[in-house]
């Protein structure tokens, strides 16, 4: 497992700029675990500690793992479009980036393996107990829904 620190200034300026480095780390590595601060600087920045692995491309149990929406049946895109509108709710709420609360390849993932439990949803790559606990109850009624 490897560490890493990243950042996302909140400025017009670098936002954008740095939301986009963000995301593409995460499509090149496998999130491990995720936390997030806001720091209030000159610039107010949202540090974000990273344990992350390499990607093998190999199942994990038993699941593999997907990383383009191109990978994705048309009812898969559904339940993945209904799961990055449930995102960006809780991201307003929570006042976050979309991506601290799931990354989209968490998302497709959800939506390639549709769980039904709690603990089917324990067995979708990257998402860990943190967030099931936070976030796993609505993930299901989503799926439910979709």
């Amino acid at each position: 497992m490897k560490v890493k620190v990243l950042k996302i200034r909140l400025s017009n300026q670098f936002q954008k700029m740095d939301e986009d480095s963000v995301n593409d780390y995460f499509s090149n590595f496998e999130v491990i675990s995720m936390e997030t601060k806001l720091i209030e600087n000159e610039i107010n920045y949202w540090s974000i500690l990273l344990c992350y692995k390499e990607k093998s491309g190999k199942p994990i149990s038993n699941k593999t793992i997907v990383n383009s929406e191109e990978d994705l049946s048309q009812e898969e895109m559904i339940i993945y479009n209904k799961l990055k509108s449930w995102r960006a709710e809780k991201a307003k709420q929570y006042q976050l980036p979309p991506y601290i609360i799931f990354h989209n390849t968490h998302l497709m993932s959800i939506a390639r393996h549709k769980p039904c439990t709690l603990e089917d949803l324990e067995n979708v790559n990257g998402i860990g107990k943190s967030k099931i606990e936070k976030f796993g109850i609505e993930i299901i009624e989503v799926l439910e829904n979709a």
